[in-house]
Formats: structure tokens, C-alpha cells, sequence
């Protein structure tokens, strides 16, 4: 095996396609012109990767406040300030991570559809705002609204419940971004294979 093919071997296990190469991303992705410069795409995945760190770093806590209001913490305080950050940094981060990384899939070698990993963390990048959108913001409109009535949430351990489960999903995102694993969609390698013959 020569070097260059040494390289393409070598991109293939870890790296998306180099659009330098003779068979550039390009024309593997079948759409010319809708690659980013390397400057475009390193500030687009910076911009992704602050809006999910920040997105991660928010529903923490809100997780925090209402484990605080489910043990006993004033509940005037707590779910006004935890339907605050849903509304403030919630919402706003949840549609910049999940625009910015479809933008990532559609303008860079990675493609939407060419890898398990990227499917499943769009997918669940998808889930979680539209959980974030019509679930949890509301729900926590709905306890602050109760706390500054005075009355008593019927279910405290709900709140806990949805801002948990969607840490856990944001901390899923996270390991599928570094580890990258199951490789490619079964239609990539058909691809791959008919391209090598």
C-alpha cells in the first residue's frame, strides 16, 4: 500500500474525507460548492460546540435548582429562577447547537448521512430542543406560576425527572462527538464499495 493510500485508509477510520485529496469531499458528497473553508468550519464548530457546552452547563443548572426545590428549597425562588434560565439559555442555546450542527453536517465532509454518530446525535439533538420547546420550558412556566401563588406542586420529582433525563441526553451527544462509533450508514459502505470497484 502506497502513502496515499496509506492516508485514504487512515481518513476513513477516524477522519472525514480531506477535500484536498484527488477525490475530494466534494464529489463524495455529490454537491460541489457547499463545503465551508477550513476558517469558515473551525468558527462554525466553535460556535456548535459553545452553544452545546452552554446548553449542557444551563440544563445543569436548572437541574440543580429544582433537585433544591424538590427537597424542600423556597419554591418562590427556585422555579422562577429555573423557568428564567429556560427561557434565557435554554431555548436559545437547544436552536443554536442544533442549527449549527446540521450546518456542520450539510457544509463539511461529515455529511448528515454518511455516519451513525452524527444521525444519532442530530437526532437527539433534534428530540431534546423539541422536548426543551414544549415540554420542560412550559412545565417550568407552569411551577413557577404555581410557587408564586403559594400553592404546592402536585409532583415536585417531575421537574427532576425531565431536566435529568435531558442532562443524560446532552451527555450522550457529548460520547457519540468523542468517540465517534458504529462508523458508517449501511448505504455509505455500498457506496464505498462500488466506488473501489
Amino acid at each position: 500500500m502506497d502513502r496515499g493510500q496509506g492516508a485514504q485508509a487512515s481518513h476513513g477510520r477516524s477522519r472525514p474525507p480531506d477535500a484536498r485529496g484527488t477525490v475530494g469531499a466534494r464529489q463524495l458528497r455529490g454537491r460541489p460548492g457547499t463545503l465551508l473553508s477550513p476558517p469558515w468550519r473551525k468558527a462554525l464548530r466553535t460556535l456548535h460546540v459553545i452553544s452545546s457546552v452552554g446548553l449542557l452547563g444551563a440544563d445543569s443548572a436548572i437541574l440543580a435548582l429544582v433537585i433544591a426545590g424538590w427537597q424542600g428549597a423556597d419554591p418562590v425562588i427556585i422555579y422562577p429562577a429555573a423557568h428564567l434560565l429556560g427561557l434565557a439559555l435554554i431555548i436559545p442555546l437547544a436552536l443554536l447547537s442544533l442549527t449549527t450542527g446540521l450546518a456542520l453536517g450539510l457544509l463539511t465532509p461529515w455529511g448528515v448521512l454518511r455516519h451513525w454518530w452524527v444521525l444519532l446525535k442530530f437526532l437527539l439533538t433534534a428530540g431534546g430542543t423539541l422536548l426543551a420547546l414544549f415540554v420542560l420550558v412550559p412545565t417550568l412556566e407552569d411551577a413557577a406560576a404555581t410557587a408564586l401563588a403559594g400553592r404546592a406542586l402536585a409532583d415536585p420529582f417531575a421537574l427532576v425527572k425531565d431536566s435529568g433525563g435531558a442532562c443524560g441526553v446532552l451527555i450522550v451527544t457529548v460520547v457519540l462527538s468523542s468517540y465517534k462509533p458504529f462508523g458508517q450508514l449501511p448505504w455509505m459502505l455500498v457506496r464505498k464499495a462500488r466506488h473501489l470497484t
